[in-house]
């Protein structure tokens, strides 16, 4: 394995609540599975509810699980806001200011320490977090693969492929497009969506996260089964690096 490409996974979304942390946290939780020691990290999170007097993040809670608490709250979500806003915005009503650098040295801490660090942003890629810099920006500093995520339904098309575009003129690597299932049951349009997305999106492997059950989705290792069972052994092991079993 080439520890330094895959050190790092950045989970990119077409919008925000596609489904990244579900994912982010299915594949943190099956590399731990599979014997890396794999870290999720969500460097900011807005729209965060008072807990025991404190901003408590319900992402960065389950991302937590999904590494076995082997990292504590504050080491996955360093930056926490109340209002459900992009980053920059959410600071800024709290009096306060990110600096894109502060996240990219955060990451790259935990990253010395772990086989793989997943990432998860916030929002879309072009959500700004500090002035005039986007998430895209702080993926282009960390320099890791990115995994787009977008739900597979009508419009996502359209989403997908503008990130896509986004990624590409960066010069950055789309390392995979998944299609997060919000229902059992799907139309025409989103029966087709994945194959179509595929076509146009030239050699971006395309797969599709199923729809999960409330307990299931609640279960980063059930998640990470469910992921192990569906997608591609060689999606796997390029995206995280281990041997498929």
């Amino acid at each position: 394995m080439d520890k330094k490409r895959h050190r790092g996974l950045f989970i990119a979304g077409t919008d925000t609540g596609v489904g990244k942390t579900i994912l982010a946290a299915g594949l943190t939780r099956l590399s731990r599975h599979k014997g890396l020691r794999g870290l999720a990290v969500k460097p900011v999170e807005t729209g965060c509810a008072i807990r025991s007097g404190e901003l408590y993040p319900e992402d960065g809670g389950f991302l937590t699980e999904a590494s076995e608490n082997d990292l504590s709250l504050d080491e996955c979500v360093p930056f926490r806001f109340s209002v459900p806003a992009a980053p920059a915005r959410a600071a800024a009503m709290a009096g306060t200011r990110l600096c894109l650098a502060d996240l990219v040295e955060h990451v790259a801490a935990l990253a010395e320490t772990a086989d793989i660090v997943v990432v998860e942003g916030a929002g879309g890629l072009l959500v700004p977090i500090q002035d005039n810099l986007m998430m895209i920006d702080f993926i282009e500093r960390l320099g890791y693969p990115t995994l787009l995520v977008g739900r597979r339904r009508l419009g996502t098309i359209n989403h997908t492929l503008l990130s896509v575009e986004a990624l590409k003129h960066r010069g950055l690597e789309t390392a995979g497009i998944v299609l997060s299932s919000s229902e059992d049951h799907c139309g025409v349009e989103e029966e087709f969506t994945p194959h179509d997305i595929a076509c146009m999106a030239e050699n971006i492997p395309v797969t599709v996260l199923r729809h999960l059950a409330p307990d299931i989705r609640r279960d980063s290792l059930e998640i990470a089964l469910e992921i192990e069972r569906t997608f591609p052994p060689e999606l796997l092991n390029r995206w995280l690096g281990f041997e498929h079993h």
